[in-house]
């Protein structure tokens, strides 16, 4: 064979070695690619899912800083936390005649307005079509439809 040829077999065997090596390099690339779109949109979904959940954050932020400003204004009015109880309250929906109702009402902020109710969810309606809330018993009064649910805090006596 012909010096000449040898070297061009030569050099054509080089270059499609180096174009095997650009090839195995390129596909090692492309899968790198596809490992870090993967990675990207996966960051995309959390992102999108914290920004979501940024508005509960900051309202128990909110939460947080509203409840410390009560306890500082307690401490300046002079109450102890430590004489107050609280319980849970609920009342399913239920009928009761105006007098049961009004006893049921009263009861939430007890004697001389000693306790309080936080409510959770509080409705009061009238079971009568020709009734309200704030006027006499009309003779077909069926009374109030009452359901609450929260929590009644009361002093604890003898502390």
């Amino acid at each position: 064979m012909d010096r000449s040829r040898r070297l061009r077999l030569i050099g054509l065997a080089i270059v499609t070695g180096l174009m095997a090596l650009a090839t195995w390099y390129a596909l090692q690339a492309l899968g790198r690619l596809g490992q870090a779109q993967s990675q990207a949109a996966l960051a995309r979904s959390e992102l999108t899912q914290l920004r979501g959940l940024l508005p509960a954050i900051e309202q128990h932020e909110r939460y947080a800083r509203d409840g410390e400003d009560i306890k500082v204004m307690i401490g300046k009015a002079g109450f102890d936390p430590a004489r107050w109880a609280n319980r849970k309250l609920q009342r399913a929906a239920a009928l009761l005649p105006r007098k049961d109702a009004e006893t049921l009402l009263v009861q939430q902020i007890g004697a001389n307005g000693a306790q309080w109710f936080a409510a959770d969810y509080f409705d009061v309606s009238v079971a009568s079509a020709g009734a309200g809330l704030f006027t006499p018993a009309t003779p077909d009064d069926r009374g109030f439809n009452v359901e609450m649910a929260g929590v009644l805090y009361f002093p604890l006596v003898g502390k």
